[in-house]
C-alpha cells in the first residue's frame, strides 16, 4: 500500500530567488504555464508531498514566499494547507470558518479574493481560469 500524499501547487514567480527550497528535492512532478486572472502569465509547479512531511514542507514554502500577493497550497481530498508568507493555515473540506480565516489572512498579503477560492480548489485546480486546457491535453 502506498503512503498517503498531498499535491502541492506553487507559483514559480512567488518564490524569493525563484527556486523551491532544498527540502522539495525529488518531489516535483511537472511545471506548466498558466494565466493568472486570465492575463498574467505564470509558471505552476506541481509536487507530490508525503502526508507526514506536509506540515514541515508547508512551513518551508511559507519561509520563501514573496511578502505580497502570493500563496502556495498542499491538498488531498479532505484537507488543504495554505502557505502564506511566514504563515500556514489548515482547511478541512467544507469548513467555511477555516476558509474565511484563510481568506482573511490572505487579504493581509494583498491577495485578491478571486484568487482565494479555496472551497473550489478541492475539486478544480484553477477555479479562476475560464478553461483548463492543460487538463484537456492529458
Amino acid at each position: 500500500m502506498s503512503e498517503p500524499t498531498l499535491r502541492a501547487v506553487v507559483i514559480t514567480e512567488s518564490l524569493t530567488g525563484g527556486a523551491l527550497p532544498a527540502a522539495f528535492s525529488g518531489l516535483e512532478d511537472r511545471r506548466y504555464a498558466h494565466l493568472l486572472d486570465e492575463q498574467t502569465p505564470i509558471e505552476i509547479i506541481e509536487l507530490t508531498v508525503p502526508a507526514d512531511r506536509a506540515p514541515e514542507l508547508a512551513l518551508e514554502l511559507a519561509a520563501v514566499l514573496k511578502p505580497r500577493l502570493f500563496y502556495a497550497h498542499l491538498l488531498d481530498g479532505e484537507r488543504m494547507l495554505v502557505a502564506f508568507p511566514h504563515t500556514v493555515v489548515a482547511i478541512r473540506r467544507g469548513d467555511a470558518a477555516a476558509i474565511a480565516h484563510a481568506q482573511a489572512v490572505g487579504s493581509l498579503f494583498g491577495i485578491p479574493d478571486e484568487q482565494m477560492r479555496f472551497a473550489e480548489m478541492f475539486d478544480t485546480d484553477h477555479p479562476d481560469a475560464p478553461a483548463q486546457p492543460e487538463a484537456a491535453a492529458q
